[in-house]
């Protein structure tokens, strides 16, 4: 796995491009070929070095090339008393597993020779910050569309093949074709119908009752505080005027001795998010693409750590966006011109009891659409 920012020694150009040959062929304001290759992949790099390290992103998920999970399920086992010369039964415990999807994905340049020939150096810059954008955004959807969507991923397509399943977290039976019964923990024990999607009739309003069930719903499974909400920013007012909501501080602001401030730090990020405050036990953040009215509740484990609730798939190297000639182009003279963005990676769940997504408009779960 090759998590973090790339440095100098990757700053290479694909494979098929001559150096020495784009030095000689320059924009209409003079600017290199080499140069539009260089900004290329230092962009990629900034980008890949941010998903990696974000400081929200990598709280909520881990990476692994491995395709597949296994983990413990609850059982009724337990101990017995002792007699002098009674043997215990032997004890196993139970698993279940499921599978990590894996798709590509690919966004074409699609500069043709003459522009390039015509074009300045800040037309072609706008042309890769606009896929920077659409790079960030699709990791951004990709993850909330997990977060929020409680059946399972399956099929080819899905690099699930014909018999595989990449299902959500707890839910009914009904709802997923991997049951899952969550480990009993300190005296409560679960069934396959145990459900982490909940609705809640608040005609899209937050209040304290919500932050307290989503509480309890990580407590019951082991899951300790404090815990992070992932808010719609169309919520915010709702949430503010919650009872119990302290604000984060503002680092503009000099606050008074007496004033409550969330023990949060203000954070904002590329990526969209922005820290809101805290309800007990609780911190909140809104992000961007959140639908209104969505949001989700997870423990983390640190940065990119294997507890936490989100596990994306990756190919051997790990996660990383790269730039290559279209592969249905051929290489050409102008290998520039074919350009295009390719990235693989797919998002499903590692902990299934470490999540749970609300819906506050309704009583009745309805998956939601991030953007």
């Amino acid at each position: 796995m090759a998590l973090g920012p790339r440095d100098l020694s990757l700053l290479t150009l694909p494979v098929g491009w001559d150096a020495g040959e784009l030095e000689k062929i320059r924009l209409a304001d003079n600017t290199p070929y080499s140069e539009v290759a260089a900004m290329v992949n230092a962009s990629l790099a900034t980008l890949n070095a941010e998903i990696a390290g974000d400081p929200l992103w990598s709280m909520l998920v881990s990476y692994q090339a491995d395709p597949t999970l296994e983990y413990r399920v609850g059982t009724s086992n337990g101990f017995e008393v002792h007699t002098e010369y009674g043997r215990p039964d032997s004890k196993r415990a139970d698993m279940t597993g499921h599978m990590l999807p894996l798709q590509s994905f690919d966004r074409r340049l699609q500069w043709t020779w003459d522009y390039l020939r015509n074009a300045r150096m800040s037309q072609i810059e706008a042309d890769v910050q606009d896929a920077i954008k659409d790079a960030r955004d699709l990791f951004r959807v990709q993850v909330l569309k997990r977060l929020l969507k409680r059946g399972d991923d399956s099929g080819a397509a899905m690099g699930l093949g014909s018999g595989g399943y990449s299902p959500g977290f707890a839910t009914a039976a009904a709802s997923t074709n991997v049951d899952f019964v969550p480990p009993a923990f300190g005296g409560t024990s679960f069934d396959k119908n145990h459900e982490h999607y909940v609705g809640h009739n608040k005609s899209g309003s937050y209040d304290a009752t919500v932050f307290a069930d989503i509480v309890e719903e990580l407590l019951e499974h082991g899951h300790v505080p404090p815990f992070i909400y992932l808010a719609s920013p169309s919520n915010e007012a709702s949430i503010i005027a919650s009872t119990g909501f302290v604000p984060v501080g503002d680092p503009t602001v000099r606050y008074g001795a007496l004033q409550d401030i969330a023990s949060m730090s203000p954070l904002y990020t590329s990526s969209g998010v922005k820290a809101l405050g805290s309800m007990p036990n609780v911190e909140i953040f809104t992000v961007r693409g959140m639908p209104q009215h969505y949001g989700f509740g997870f423990k983390t484990y640190g940065a990119n750590s294997q507890r936490n609730p989100v596990r994306i798939r990756v190919n051997t190297g790990g996660y990383q966006i790269e730039a290559i000639p279209d592969p249905h182009a051929g290489n050409g003279n102008y290998p520039l011109a074919n350009m295009m963005l390719f990235t693989e990676f797919g998002v499903g769940v590692g902990d299934r009891t470490n999540g749970t997504a609300r819906y506050i408009n309704n009583a009745t779960w309805a998956d939601g659409s991030p953007s």
